[in-house]
């Protein structure tokens, strides 16, 4: 008989848990579980209160469901990741443990953390078991011919795809239930008063409310989803990056629920764009990110990105934080950041590009105030955006690329339901000019509480042209 202990990190589910279902394998082994919460650590990483809320209402709701298989998780809180190293030895120590079952994290303070530990629990005799859980293909299996990471999204998807048509990885059911053992038993439990600060509505707590989003997203919405995605006034997207975020589903859940509705995605590698590829592109960027650790430390991926001079207008940015930069679809989106800790897609683009590309401020200040707000935070997937739309990231899209805030906002909120809803200064405001208030407003004389726009869209155009056209020309020289 062995004692194993899963520690929980940030993926708070049971089924298709990878290590849950390693550490259950023997029924005659006794299994417990633990969750460290580091706040220090998360504060100094800016992480959002609402994730915050959003993890700790899923540890209590994870604690129920493990509790059904007569398994405890424990709770402990230490400061920061060192501090969760020395909790973890006493507490391995204290319970006797044989075996530590984990998930791998990515982010470079994961895996130093992670490498401590391995080395201090190795040498107390304990096996230290760690799981590549959170992709759907070993980054190792993904690579070109010059066996590297793909930095282009378009040729990994090719590569993916091939290999998923070959190997469609399995979900692990959730585990029977284990024999009681109340030596086990822990009274001690987050006895802090929770502030759930999120929207409960849009995102319920559990396991099994996140798994019903997706098979519901997947029968009834996934066909349309081409059609409606860029529209954020409809309710097109799955709305289950939070979930995917914090690990209450997973990669291989989407993808064994999308193929009993997509059967034939496989049969042509050149399939067309679908919901599946917002699964493949967060695979794209956690595969980068274990590839290029410098991600981690908030470093592009191009060179010349180093040579440009970049705007340190703290009133356009705050003005661009607080939503208020005169551009309705900017600001829109902002203040839904602002409000639900959620922002549709298309609008992460929109109001990046905006920041970096019309404002001229680093990409670091928009990533940083995403992270510190967004519920579905996570490190691959935000910095992968920003570098993206900043085009210096890998993939990046030409620099000259550059979103035309107008044009955006007359194409996928042409009648301003979106705007008027986030930004209810406008309300009073005719569609035709929904996009351009201050126009209406000066026709009319009628005064809106409103700011005019921060900068002129064409020059702002020009500038970063320019600027962008000579980083890339010094590093030639």
């Amino acid at each position: 008989m062995q004692k194993n202990l899963i520690w929980f990190r940030n993926d708070f589910r049971l089924y298709d848990h990878t290590a849950l279902h390693q550490a259950c394998k023997s029924d005659e082994d006794k299994v417990i579980a633990l969750f460290i919460a580091t706040p220090e650590q998360w504060n100094n990483h800016s992480m959002s209160s609402k994730k915050m809320s959003f993890i700790y209402s899923h540890l209590i709701s994870l604690k129920k469901e493990l509790l059904k298989l007569n398994i405890v998780l424990h709770y402990h809180e230490s400061t920061n990741f060192l501090n969760s190293i020395e909790y973890l030895m006493y507490f391995c120590f204290k319970h006797k443990i044989n075996n530590l079952f984990y998930h791998y994290q990515y982010e470079s303070d994961e895996r130093h953390r992670d490498v401590l530990v391995k080395k201090k629990l190795s040498q107390q005799g304990i096996c230290v078991k760690g799981f590549h859980d959170n992709l759907l293909v070993s980054y190792q299996c993904i690579k070109n011919k010059k066996n590297e990471t793909y930095k282009v999204f378009s040729f990994f998807k090719k590569k993916i795809i091939k290999h998923l048509n070959n190997n469609i990885p399995i979900c692990f059911p959730i585990p029977s239930k284990r024999k009681l053992d109340k030596n086990f038993f822990s009274n001690t439990f987050l006895s802090k008063k929770i502030n759930i600060n999120f929207d409960k509505k849009k995102f319920p707590i559990g396991e099994k409310s996140a798994v019903n989003r997706l098979k519901n997203f997947c029968k009834h919405k996934m066909n349309n989803y081409l059609l409606n995605r860029n529209f954020p006034y409809s309710d097109s997207t799955s709305m289950l990056s939070p979930y995917l975020s914090s690990g209450i589903i997973s990669s291989r859940q989407c993808l064994s629920i999308f193929l009993k509705e997509q059967k034939n995605i496989f049969s042509n590698i050149f399939f067309p764009a679908s919901w599946f590829d917002q699964i493949l592109w967060r695979e794209f960027y956690y595969h980068l990110l274990i590839s290029f650790p410098k991600i981690s430390q908030s470093q592009s991926l191009s060179l010349w990105e180093k040579k440009i001079d970049w705007n340190d207008n703290i009133k356009h940015l705050n003005a661009w934080k607080e939503g208020c930069t005169g551009f309705p679809i900017v600001d829109a989106g902002m203040r839904q950041l602002n409000r639900l800790g959620w922002m549709h897609n298309r609008l992460r683009m929109i109001t990046a590009n905006f920041l970096v590309k019309n404002l001229l401020i680093n990409w670091r200040e928009g990533e940083k105030y995403f992270i510190s707000r967004l519920i579905d935070g996570d490190l691959a997937l935000n910095n992968g955006g920003w570098q993206w739309c900043a085009s210096v990231g890998c993939d990046s899209v030409p620099y000259i690329r550059i979103f035309n805030p107008l044009n955006q906002s007359k194409t996928f909120d042409e009648s301003g339901f979106f705007i008027k809803k986030f930004i209810p200064e406008l309300k009073h405001v005719p569609n035709q000019y929904i996009h351009q208030p201050h126009e209406w407003s000066h026709k009319t004389n009628y005064k809106i509480d409103y700011p005019d726009p921060i900068i002129d869209y064409n020059d702002s155009r020009k500038k970063c042209l320019l600027i962008f056209s000579k980083a890339k020309l010094s590093l030639k020289k």
